[in-house]
């Protein structure tokens, strides 16, 4: 027997909810491009479109679908040549200029005449110059076919049209080739009247590897230093610079201490510690471990919030 599963539960919209359907329509990420032609009296005519696909290569042909709202509507329907100009990333004021209902359009642009003195806009990642093929009717719009007269193409990253609006791979592109985050994990070592610290006066620290865990890579490193210790709550955690977090964990000496120096809790604020960020975090350590109030630092370098923390061993 088949199973009746209602609308309602699959998440479906009722197609007589034309809005509904245009977000839908809109889940599909799209490029921009600004039609554009000449009317009877040949000034020139655009709107901004993002229903653009190529449809052949041999022929050359492609498509936009021109909408009935537009003023320009009978113009695009009866044009015997248009242009398709691809905006490229930056060019949103454009976008938005051909998508409104402003006089003056190309005033208001940069643009260029090309073949069949078809206008182009400037600056594009690509140009497209076609001799209508079909003007076909379709619903409230118009499927027109071009076949490509003239193209031109750049280096110029495409700008892009989704859900949330505009977007620019190009500038994601290089937002993912930037340095990834580095994680350094370290920890206060304190036996209640000493701090450890290394050589150079700094915490027992260690870089974490992208995929693995702060706490286990700092439990490793000890160990691979000789270095007992258990280790409980986090203290603090901060950004250093653009690209830095800096995880600190507090911990309690369980054996050995190779390579590491014992200096006076009490004494902490007035170490000659060349890392502002470091001598402030010893600095609350000193003032909370006096009081026996420890709470747990979060914020960058220079400034955060100190939240109450309950120590337990982790």
């Amino acid at each position: 027997m088949p199973y009746l599963i209602s609308i309602k539960a699959l998440g479906l919209v009722m197609l007589s909810d034309p809005k509904a359907l245009r977000l839908a329509f809109g889940r599909f990420m799209t490029g921009v491009t600004v039609v554009t032609t000449l009317n009877d009296t040949g000034e020139p005519v655009g709107f901004t479109a993002n229903s653009f696909t190529s449809v052949s290569l041999d022929p050359p042909l492609l498509l936009v679908c021109p909408g009935q709202h537009l003023s320009s509507f009978d113009t695009f329907q009866s044009a015997k040549s248009f242009g398709v100009s691809v905006l490229s990333e930056g060019q949103e004021a454009v976008s938005n200029l051909f998508a409104s209902s402003a006089e003056d359009r190309f005033g208001q642009s940069n643009w260029i005449t090309s073949v069949d003195d078809i206008p182009l806009i400037s600056d594009r990642a690509a140009g497209f110059v076609c001799r209508t093929s079909q003007a076909i009717p379709a619903g409230d719009h118009l499927v027109l076919i071009g076949e490509v007269i003239h193209f031109d193409s750049t280096e110029n990253p495409g700008l892009g049209y989704g859900p949330d609006g505009y977007f620019a791979l190009g500038k994601e592109r290089k937002a993912e080739a930037h340095t990834a985050v580095q994680t350094r994990a370290s920890v206060l070592l304190d036996d209640g009247h000493n701090l450890f610290l290394t050589a150079d006066d700094n915490l027992p620290s260690v870089i974490v590897a992208p995929d693995e865990s702060p706490l286990r890579a700092l439990k490793t490193a000890l160990e691979g230093a000789g270095i007992c210790a258990k280790l409980n709550v986090v203290y603090a955690v901060y950004d250093e610079g653009k690209n830095g977090r800096r995880i600190v964990f507090r911990g309690h000496p369980s054996g050995a201490m190779p390579t590491l120096s014992a200096h006076a809790i009490d004494g902490l604020g007035s170490l000659a510690v060349k890392d502002s960020a470091l001598q402030s975090l010893l600095t609350r350590f000193e003032n909370e471990h006096k009081a026996q109030n420890f709470g747990f630092y979060i914020g960058n370098e220079s400034a955060g919030d100190v939240l109450p923390a309950i120590e337990k061993v982790m």
